[in-house]
């Protein structure tokens, strides 16, 4: 009996250690803060661990089906699993949403490109690789498009009428101080004033 005690006490302390030592170090509750699946996201992300992120991104976007966000990310996670339709249902939603906010990069960091443009972008190089032909998709683009062409048309309009705004005031601020000739008028010549 005294022989095993040290078997015993080995395997009791393997016990006790071990399932700390078996769940990831981002599942385990070490920062106060990591309460959301967000934070969890990215923690798995950062280790790499895909089915994981998967996972919380998942719960993210089921809770909140407007979080465009995680939906992005969910996109990213899918295409890196070679899960390429999921990946471009999930890049399809997010570029319909013309959603405004930053793209998030593989650092964590937010990029400044919208994450519809970088939805389309992911789009483009998945509906190639996938062949796909998606006539309603085909439409948004080409509407969005157009939306975005009378934008920039009615900007350059209302610069160009600023631009005569301004050189019109010019003008009025050069005849009231006497800087503008009218017609022959001049000092050597007053019939024609």
């Amino acid at each position: 009996m005294i022989r095993r005690l040290p078997s015993v006490c080995l395997a009791l302390s393997l016990l006790v250690a071990l399932p700390g030592c078996l769940t990831p170090r981002w599942a385990q509750p070490v920062n106060p803060f990591m309460n959301d699946d967000n934070d969890r996201g990215k923690a798995a992300l950062a280790a790499k661990d895909y089915v994981m992120a998967l996972e919380f991104y998942g719960r993210l976007a089921a809770k909140d089906p407007e979080n465009m966000q995680a939906r992005y990310q969910l996109a990213l996670i899918n295409q890196e699993l070679g899960r390429y339709d999921e990946a471009y249902g999930h890049y399809r939603v997010v570029y319909v949403s013309a959603s405004e906010e930053g793209a998030p990069r593989a650092d964590g960091s937010i990029s400044d490109e919208p994450l519809y443009a970088a939805a389309d972008r992911n789009l483009n190089l998945l509906g190639a690789r996938l062949a796909k032909n998606d006539p309603d998709l085909r439409v948004i683009k080409e509407d969005r498009a157009r939306k975005i062409e009378e934008a920039k048309a009615k900007l350059k309009a209302e610069a160009e009428a600023d631009k005569a705004e301004e050189a019109a005031k010019d003008e009025a601020r050069k005849a009231m101080r006497g800087e503008l000739k009218k017609g022959p008028c001049n000092p050597t010549n007053l019939k024609g004033c």
